[in-house]
């Protein structure tokens, strides 16, 4: 055993004996009257462990016994804090710094110029996944009439299986936090042709370029490099700051009066995704960064209890497996998951629906990474003709459902697909043959359901839809290209997910709750982290959306109930995003862009 691993796991052992055991003492003792106050005083050099013995991370039994995350190992340690290397105060101290984390970070310290405000990247860049969102924001207030019939229709496009009261409390506010980011913080819009605006140049890290230095000029203390890991508490209702480590791997708690976790999903980390999970893991292709169910676990230390249900948020289809990811970037990935011309078959060998659905009006593009995860195995086909089309710039999509708007006429975007077929051609998940009946045998001999000669005949019935007869799923004909120019290729489908759904319970101001309502006293959640918005299916325009909302609800709370401050009525700016720019008079304002 190594010197190191030794040296962490005398720490973790010295946690669980003696420092958090004693601390975990004193605050049930004083959990009577803490349980009723709105946020915690900052206390100096205690961590509480929460209730319950924390475990040991990283052991053969994984977190067995533990309240946080029972069956995963936890190699790094989440939700178990150590006997810190040193310990300062703060107020607030803000997990993350995407759209949430800036939004809570700043406007605290607006709000409350006097505070001392920190926000933690664990990361040495800042953005996180927000570098890669499109946009965020419903860019006007609704009227209770109006926002009950938004937040309906929200929750109906997510099969119910959402809160309601989030919803309609966002749409009353959501006009109030895109001025106070769009209009008084001047983070540049840009019109592409798109139902919404979206960030300059159709991603976040115009954003959070934009927000820097601002938030630096504000006096928001920024840390790279600097993962928080656990919740110092009271007791199981009363949160007193946190513990990161730094750059040297030093233990820092940081004490403070409110704790806002904005640090994403869970996608990016498979072994807990297959633990809080629904769907067969193997078939999520992670994208984004960091998204390691950090702020998940940290809250298990608290009354709030496990995470909620955590489904995958994705758009299309992408080539590869969890464990063998093709690349999202690459211009093969958007040919053969993202075209409305693109022809799946599952483990059968035969399609099981009109590829081109969310081309049709009424069906949303989240719709089809639910119909491919429905299917135990899919693949999408295709032949060199296929290839010469992309190359000549005709296809349909961009890789993100608004890129294809900043991407007009095709014909000046053709997709670079030869390179990634070398690239790719050694994968498991590629198939090559030069008919379509190898093909098949190519994929059966992996796929012991694969009926060869179905697959022949579903490839015959395509191409007669493609010479005029009807289609067996009435793909319309724009769409439908033959397959008869050898070579012949598959590769496995899975679903390129960008987050995931489910997580962190909280109520309308962001505070984090238990399981019957009752707030975590100085514990926030933002964006993506949190639970409400979204179920089985993605519904749009959430993602940076409600990272906005919620930050601007935390940090009005908990300068009001934890710094004992006021907020300003006029805190979201005198300007109106929608006065900004002419092209708000041709929208919809009412509603989010993809997020």
């Amino acid at each position: 055993m190594d010197k190191q691993k030794t040296e962490k796991e005398n720490r973790i052992e010295m946690s669980r004996r003696s420092f958090l055991k004693g601390s975990l003492t004193a605050g049930m003792l004083a959990a009577g009257g803490a349980m009723l106050t709105a946020c915690s005083p900052a206390t100096t050099g205690s961590a509480g462990a929460g209730a319950g013995d924390a475990g040991t991370a990283g052991s053969g039994d994984g977190n067995a016994g533990s309240r946080i995350a029972p069956g995963y190992a936890n190699p790094d340690g989440i939700g178990i804090p150590l006997q810190p290397d040193r310990t300062e105060d703060a107020d607030v101290v803000v997990i993350g710094s995407g759209m949430g984390g800036f939004v809570a970070a700043m406007l605290s310290k607006e709000l409350s110029p006097e505070s001392r405000v920190i926000m933690l990247e664990k990361n040495g860049f800042l953005g996180g996944n927000t570098n890669f969102a499109e946009g965020g924001g419903g860019f006007a207030n609704l009227s209770p009439a109006d926002a009950r019939m938004k937040s309906l229709s929200e929750c109906a496009a997510r099969n119910y299986v959402v809160d309601p009261q989030l919803f309609y409390t966002m749409c009353l506010e959501q006009g109030d936090c895109s001025d106070w980011l769009f209009a008084k913080h001047k983070v540049p819009l840009a019109f592409y042709g798109s139902p919404q605006p979206l960030y300059e140049g159709g991603h976040g890290a115009s954003a959070i370029k934009t927000l820097t230095p601002q938030a630096e000029a504000l006096g928001v203390d920024i840390r790279l490099d600097s993962r928080a890991f656990a919740l110092v508490l009271g007791d199981e209702y009363t949160v007193t700051g946190l513990q990161y480590k730094d750059g040297d791997d030093k233990v820092v708690q940081v004490n403070a009066k409110a704790v806002v976790i904005a640090s994403g999903g869970m996608n990016n980390n498979s072994d807990l995704l297959k633990l809080y999970a629904n769907q067969d893991v193997n078939k999520i292709i992670p994208l984004g960064i960091g998204q390691d169910g950090d702020g998940h676990l940290m809250v298990e230390q608290t009354a709030h209890g496990k995470s909620l249900l955590q489904t995958i948020d994705g758009f299309f289809a992408g080539m590869g497996t969890n464990s063998e990811p093709g690349d999202f970037n690459s211009d093969l990935n958007t040919a053969v998951g993202f075209q409305f011309s693109d022809i799946f078959v599952n483990q059968y060998g035969v399609r099981f629906y009109d590829e081109s659905v969310s081309f049709i009006k009424g069906f949303g593009l989240t719709a089809i990474s639910q119909i491919i995860l429905a299917q135990a195995q899919a693949f999408s086909i295709f032949d060199e003709s296929y290839l010469r089309k992309w190359e000549a710039g005709e296809w349909q999509n961009g890789k993100n459902g608004y890129d294809s708007a900043t991407k007009l006429p095709r014909s000046d975007y053709p997709l670079q697909v030869r390179e990634d077929l070398e690239k790719f051609s050694s994968m498991s998940w590629f198939y090559q043959a030069d008919s379509i009946e190898e093909l098949g045998k190519a994929i059966a001999a992996d796929v012991g359901t694969f009926v060869v000669e179905d697959f022949v005949k579903t490839v015959e019935a395509y191409n007669a839809a493609a010479a005029g007869a009807e289609d067996e799923f009435g793909k319309p004909a724009e769409f439908i290209w033959p397959l008869g120019t050898p070579p012949f290729y598959a590769v496995k489908a899975g679903v390129n997910a960008y987050n995931t759904n489910g997580g962190i319970r909280i109520n309308r101001s962001a505070q984090v709750t238990d399981a019957k309502g009752k707030p975590i006293s100085g514990l926030y959640a933002s964006g993506i982290a949190t639970a409400g918005w979204d179920s089985q299916t993605y519904g749009g325009g959430t993602n940076q959306p409600v990272a906005i909302w919620c930050s601007c609800a935390a940090a009005r709370h908990l300068v009001e109930n934890c710094l004992g401050g006021t907020v300003d009525p006029n805190w979201m700016g005198d300007v109106h995003v929608t006065d900004l720019y002419e092209e708000f008079a041709n929208i919809d304002t009412s509603g989010n862009p993809l997020g």
